[in-house]
């Protein structure tokens, strides 16, 4: 007899008689109920009413939140998942501030036994993993394509998401870094004041043993390491972002350092050249957002690495400056280790950002706050950071003589500007409305032509530096003498355009019944960048013209 055949006798034979139970399968706790994309801010607060019966895991794919839990305030960013369970709270801060638009996933699952009590997750907590953001990833991709994927595909996806989210709670109840983040949250607040390990492991009641042991194996670098990069970084933050260039005595009381030469030493020992050296450094740059990519290219600077959208691509490939390593926003967010593959010696992204202490570990990081400064500000810092002022001036200087060219036109053909709004449909839940604070045309309108927000927007007063979503059964409130609007290009979304275009309430809008409803592409009206607001404007000015030699 072979071995197999032996192998195969002695396994009847243990088979044979009364089954051998290995142990005992828990039973499945939950299962997925609905999933549905969330496109605003707006939208997620309306889950609480809906889903107030059901647990429901929130993760984001895109801007930041705050929530409100009863455990304190949450920020949520690109990459971030939060679990309420059911019967508990989680609102959503209705203040934008400087918060980007947010979209994301909702979904919600409910105990499979009603009698179960049992809640795996613990309090609300926004976890950033990258594991999450694939599986969410996978699970929108198969379930889009149900009848592709078969009946199991999604609901085992969902039950491994449900166990990193598991996992991750463990681990956070096993590891009390508590005095940890008090620590490194105290270094930050007073990094220009005397610091010593002594006096902070007095001041949380561990041993300076424990202390250097453990926050070595949080941050990967000791006390005095963590804290001269972090004072370097700071620097190197102000002499590429201030103006004026700040002065050696001023950087050393900004970081606590006792003089001026010390200060310079301890830069040229991490950063390799002296401080009055630096700015005029070449650098190599890693953009997190699309328009400053497109900005950096505006001014010839290419990046080493760079976030880049689709209506980006062709103008890269057609001046020739493609050539660089590209991703789009969500994988810098969710993939760190791609920015610290590439070394580099600068990172550029918008504020707030949850991962800045994270990014500083691996270059200097300058992060702009989006609504606080209007883009031609933001260009001319790019230009300061890069060595290319005179440039980014320059290019300012050339819009606004196309923006004085525009409102000559403007000014004879029609006089009196009026009212305008750019609707940009997102299908049957409505469309996105902004204001001047972000782009999608609106600034154009209101800045640059002179035309005035729709009556609405202004009562509303947060969208002229925000955004809001609107239902589509409300987009006529927003009407204005001149409409500009981007219709939806998927064909299952052009059921929702119809239903609007066949409303009493928006065929008897003036800008409808008179010609002055213009189409417009989102994909071309998305750039923030000299390049790409200078087509904006002569796009739009093409529609206006055009429409005003017809009359």
């Amino acid at each position: 007899m072979s071995n197999l055949d032996t192998n195969c006798h002695k396994s009847s034979q243990l088979t044979s008689g009364r089954l051998q139970e290995i142990s005992t399968i828990p039973p499945v706790m939950f299962r997925l109920c609905h999933l549905v994309r969330l496109h605003d801010q707006e939208s997620y607060s309306r889950i609480d009413d809906l889903w107030s019966n059901k647990h429901v895991l929130y993760v984001i794919t895109s801007g930041q939140a705050r929530l409100i839990s009863t455990h304190g305030q949450l920020m949520v960013n690109t990459g971030s998942a939060v679990v309420r369970e059911v019967g508990t709270l989680l609102q959503h801060e209705s203040k934008r501030g400087s918060l980007s638009p947010v979209q994301g996933i909702a979904m919600a699952f409910e105990f499979v036994d009603n009698e179960q009590s049992i809640w795996p997750f613990g309090p609300p907590a926004a976890i950033t993993n990258r594991v999450i953001g694939e599986l969410v990833s996978d699970l929108i991709l198969v379930c889009s394509k149900s009848n592709e994927s078969g009946p199991f595909k999604a609901h085992a996806l969902f039950h491994q998401l449900l166990d990193t989210l598991r996992d991750h709670a463990v681990r956070l109840a096993h590891e009390d870094h508590s005095w940890l983040d008090f620590v490194i949250a105290h270094i930050h607040e007073m990094v220009a004041h005397p610091l010593t390990r002594e006096q902070l492991a007095r001041e949380v009641n561990v041993s300076p043993e424990h202390f250097s042991r453990e926050f070595k194996k949080h941050t990967g670098l000791t006390f005095v390491e963590y804290v001269t990069r972090l004072r370097i970084r700071i620097v190197q933050e102000q002499l590429l972002f201030a103006n004026p260039i700040p002065t050696l005595q001023e950087l050393a009381k900004l970081t606590g350092y006792r003089d001026t030469f010390y200060l310079s030493r301890k830069f040229k020992q991490t950063v390799g050249c002296a401080p009055t050296l630096y700015r005029k450094t070449p650098k190599k740059i890693v953009s997190l957002t699309y328009n400053y990519t497109a900005s950096l290219l505006a001014l010839g600077h290419v990046p080493h690495l760079g976030a880049v959208a689709e209506w980006m691509r062709s103008r890269m490939i057609k001046n020739g400056q493609d050539q660089f390593d590209q991703c789009f926003e969500h994988d810098l967010i969710n993939h760190p280790e791609l920015i610290a593959d590439s070394h580099p010696d600068v990172i550029l992204g918008y504020a707030p950002h949850s991962g800045r202490d994270d990014l500083r570990k691996i270059a200097p990081t300058i992060l702009m706050p989006f609504e606080e400064l209007d883009w031609q500000e933001q260009f001319i810092h790019l230009g300061r950071i890069t060595g290319l002022e005179a440039k980014a001036r320059a290019l300012l200087d050339r819009y606004d003589t196309l923006q004085q060219e525009a409102n000559r036109t403007l000014d004879q053909m029609m006089g009196t500007r009026g009212s305008a709004v750019c609707i940009f449909m997102i299908g049957e839940s409505g469309a996105y409305i902004y204001g001047h604070g972000w782009g999608r045309a609106s600034h154009i309108l209101y800045h640059s032509l002179g035309f005035t927000p729709p009556a609405r927007m202004e009562k509303d007063g947060q969208l002229l530096t925000g955004y809001i979503h609107v239902p589509l059964n409300e987009i006529h409130l927003y009407a204005a003498d001149h409409i500009f609007i981007d219709y939806a290009r998927e064909s299952s979304e052009q059921q929702a355009v119809d239903m609007l275009f066949a409303q009493e309430s928006w065929n008897t809008l003036s800008a409808v019944r008179e010609g002055r409803l213009y189409e417009i592409d989102a994909d071309m009206f998305y750039g923030f960048d000299p390049i790409s607001i200078t087509e904006q404007l002569q796009h739009i000015m093409h529609k206006l013209t055009s429409q005003l030699s017809m009359h």
